[in-house]
């Protein structure tokens, strides 16, 4: 079964992010070489750090979406929020997940394109674990 992209949310703290219309979650895990003379010229491996980051992608309201404004702020100040990304959460089959945690917000390049609407996409990196949750 497919999920739905428009029923999925931005949430900045408690304040949602009403202008957002993409987002995006890279999740990585290193790996560590963990090879010894026994392994017989063989590699092998460990897992190692994990990380996670992404952007979101919104139409551009100069600050007067209070969740957008959340963004901007963080980004000026260099501050990390609390953030909630969800895909279409008014299921309640249980096949929908929220992706949650604390995230630094590292770029907002702004987009002024004559053929669309100005946009600006946060690039965000995560700070500290991940939690993934489905809804029920």
């Amino acid at each position: 079964m497919s999920i739905k992209g428009y029923g999925g949310s931005v949430t900045v703290g408690a304040t949602e992010v009403g202008t957002a219309k993409v987002w995006s979650l890279d999740m990585s895990a290193s790996e560590t070489d963990s090879t010894t003379f026994a392994d017989g010229g063989w590699s092998a491996m460990c897992a190692g750090l994990k990380t996670w980051g992404g952007s979101i992608t919104v139409m551009w309201d100069a600050g007067a979406d209070a969740g957008e404004d959340a963004l901007i702020q963080a980004f000026i100040a260099g501050t990390s929020v609390a953030l909630v990304l969800s895909t279409e959460a008014s299921t309640g089959t249980g096949t929908s997940e929220t992706f949650s945690g604390n995230v630094v917000v590292t770029s907002m390049p702004i987009t002024n394109d004559v053929n669309s609407c100005v946009e600006v996409t946060f690039g965000f990196s995560g700070r500290g674990a991940l939690t993934i949750a489905a809804i029920v």
